[in-house]
């Protein structure tokens, strides 16, 4: 069976979410995977797989629910400058455990030292369909375009092919190496039988949204809010509050009307394989989450509102719509893992057959 040296970025569950269920498949058709991660995906990742060695990541700084462009920027200079240090040392530990396949979810350094050490290696992420969607775009979400498509293609401009996962596809150029899936769901969420228990779940990645609470108290609904660290537990009017990272989470998203959340990839694509209308409320500066939200209103999932100014507003029309929204989420599949698993499989050498796996 194969090698395979896996790299996960930092920033945001999904993508350690991602990891974790693709390296455990492949490890159950015996394949040995070695992961590497930063920040938040290391302390995900490492209580959950043997094999996990913690590198540096670039982050984001987040204030009053934007992005920070300019502070993202800064703080991530002194990585920038010790790039060539990094790579060096994933070079090193290519050259002595000889994978074959390298694959990076979003993450720099592994792409580059693969490339010096003769190393195929593909992406496998969702940002990959960023540089193809081109929709018209607000005049305030041009330069966060701009750095998302540029930040993008210096990431995996050097892997062989790119697999991108998504709930939307954009038209692809022809002869673009390019592949676009559904999503990859946990192995939890496609358990879930889903119903609709009447309440809403909330959920935000920034602790900075500090206004979310006075929107949600002006509303005729029950929420359970999953959207601060270190939130106190209990209920406030028709608000209840839970640790952000309370295992029942995704359980009340599978029994949730319909769901509130910024523009993250992971939640809406598993909010959207439980039939869950989504309200988006994007990080403002962070194009992926506003291009996210564009075409979840666009496909007619649900609705976006990048001023909350407008926001009363949207949530009437959003309500006023539930019904259809459903309809258009039925008719769609929002699960990829099969075909991704089969793709990346083409990439290992041919060996004894394997067994038949379902993730």
């Amino acid at each position: 069976m194969a090698r395979v040296l896996y790299s996960c970025c930092g920033e945001g569950q999904g993508h350690s979410s991602r990891v974790l269920t693709v390296t455990r498949a492949l490890t159950s058709l015996g394949h040995e995977v070695k992961i590497l991660a930063s920040h938040k995906a290391y302390q995900v990742l490492s209580p959950r797989l043997p094999e996990v060695r913690e590198i540096p990541g670039f982050t984001f700084v987040y204030q009053n629910n934007r992005v920070e462009l300019l502070a993202s920027f800064w703080g991530n200079l002194p990585l920038l400058r010790q790039r060539g240090r990094v790579i060096r040392e994933i070079t090193s530990l290519i050259e002595a455990w000889q994978p074959d396949l390298a694959i990076a979810d979003f993450e720099p350094f592994l792409p580059r030292a693969a490339g010096l050490a003769g190393l195929r290696c593909i992406s496998l992420d969702h940002q990959g369909v960023i540089p193809f969607a081109r929709p018209s775009l607000p005049w305030n979400q041009r330069i966060p375009a701009l750095a998302a498509r540029t930040v993008v293609g210096l990431t995996n401009f050097r892997a062989e092919a790119r697999l991108a996962t998504s709930f939307f596809y954009p038209p692809l150029p022809a002869g673009a190496k390019v592949h676009f899936y559904p999503p990859i769901l946990r192995e939890k969420v496609r358990a879930i039988t889903p119903r609709d228990d009447g309440h809403v779940v909330v959920y935000q990645t920034s602790n900075s949204f500090t206004r979310l609470p006075e929107l949600l108290k002006q509303l005729p609904f029950r929420f359970k809010v999953f959207a601060y660290e270190h939130a106190p537990v209990g209920e406030d009017g028709n608000v209840s509050y839970y640790p952000r990272s309370d295992v029942r989470f995704i359980e009340e998203v599978g029994t949730a009307s319909w769901v509130l959340t910024n523009g993250g990839y992971t939640l809406m694509s598993e909010a959207l394989h439980l039939g869950k209308p989504v309200f988006s409320l994007p990080v403002a500066w962070q194009f992926e989450q506003w291009l996210n939200a564009r075409y979840l209103q666009d496909l007619g999932y649900g609705l976006m509102c990048d001023d909350l100014r407008h926001f009363p507003g949207r949530m009437h029309d959003f309500i006023g719509k539930l019904g259809e929204y459903r309809q258009n989420i039925a008719r769609q599949n929002f699960c990829g893992n099969e075909a991704v698993l089969a793709h990346i499989l083409k990439f290992l050498p041919a060996g004894k057959p394997a067994p038949a796996v379902v993730f």
